[in-house]
């Protein structure tokens, strides 16, 4: 188990990495972070100069290593830089560094500790209401097979999956906050309550895609568990309908759910970027919209680092209750 889970996590690291590499070309490619930073009618002497204050006039490979904290510091804004001059420091990301924000002005890391939080919440609020509701409404559509309640449900998940979450976020932020009133509009509230209660509608519109993934899923794995000879023998020894259910059926049912769940994780944080802009949540996918629009380059790389690991660490999670709950998994793992 032990030698799965190391394995598993060097695939996640080398995953981060690639991302973090290919986001730092491309933001790079893009465009001139000092240009955009002083505006068109900036002269060159002084575009010129802000490059040279964070490291931007360094070539590529120079700032991608002194990023990543490979190589000594580059960047005359990072205190490292005027600790000793003569004999620089490392500022990178094995430092924890993440650089300054070239448009607040300040630590990025000061934001992100800001902004993740909340993103944080939301995204936690959508995978509770993605599991209550669609195993719960899947293992009901199962027991209930070819009923009203089964042929509506699923037509109504079918929707829920078709329907792109920035289209039913405008409806939820039209027909349930601003003419029924049940929700605020927008923003993230001043205390703890307030921040759950303003979270609970985008937490529902996150939620409505992997809710319906996951009932269409349940269900049919809840009736090709009780198809098995175990369940039919539980039911032959006088069980009850519900102790099949829950105790029989349940278990073995839920391993593909498990395993939906770290893939969820990239739609949640996808969507997150939307649906935070829809409702003016600020959390880290208006900062990161924010960012790109302004080429803030350091803010752009600290949010994708802080996003992808934490879709690997929910995948290396869901991994590891999958081989917790299948002992197949690991022996299969450890076999080769």
């Amino acid at each position: 188990m032990i030698g799965y889970v190391l394995r598993r996590l060097g695939w996640a690291v080398l995953v981060v990495w690639v991302v973090v590499s290919g986001i730092f070309v491309l933001m790079n490619a893009i465009g001139d972070p000092a240009a955009a930073m002083l505006g068109p009618k900036a002269s060159p002497e002084r575009i010129a100069e802000l490059r040279r204050y964070y490291g931007l006039d360094r070539p590529l490979g120079e700032q991608y290593l002194a990023y990543l904290g490979l190589v000594p510091c580059i960047r005359h804004s990072s205190p490292k830089w005027h600790e000793d001059p003569a004999r620089r420091q490392h500022c990178g990301l094995l430092q924890g560094d993440f650089g300054e924000s070239f448009v607040h002005k300040e630590p990025v890391l000061r934001l992100i500790s800001y902004r993740f939080p909340r993103t944080l919440l939301l995204g936690l609020l959508a995978l509770f209401f993605e599991l209550t509701f669609g195993v719960t409404l899947g293992v009901m559509a199962a027991v209930r097979r070819n009923s009203w309640f089964d042929t509506g449900f699923m037509a109504l998940a079918f929707l829920g999956i078709s329907a792109p979450s920035f289209l039913t976020g405008l409806l939820f932020l039209q027909f349930i906050a601003y003419r029924l009133g049940w929700f605020p509009v927008g923003g993230y509230g001043l205390t703890p309550w307030e921040h759950v209660y303003h979270a609970l509608l985008p937490a529902l519109t996150l939620a409505i895609l992997g809710a319906a993934t996951d009932a269409r899923i349940m269900r049919s794995e809840m009736i090709e568990t009780l198809r098995a000879d175990y369940v039919r023998t539980a039911r032959a020894k006088g069980a009850s309908p519900m102790r099949v259910v829950l105790r029989h059926a349940f278990r073995n049912a839920l391993l593909p759910i498990v395993t939906i769940i770290g893939l969820s994780l990239p739609l949640l944080v996808s969507g997150a970027i939307i649906t935070e802009s829809i409702y003016a949540w600020p959390g880290m996918g208006s900062l990161l919209l924010e960012s790109i629009y302004n080429l803030d380059v350091p803010t752009v790389m600290a949010v994708v680092v802080v996003v992808s690991s934490t879709v690997q660490a929910g995948n290396l999670a869901a991994d590891i209750a999958v081989a917790a709950l299948d002992p197949r998994v690991r022996l299969g793992a450890e076999s080769r």
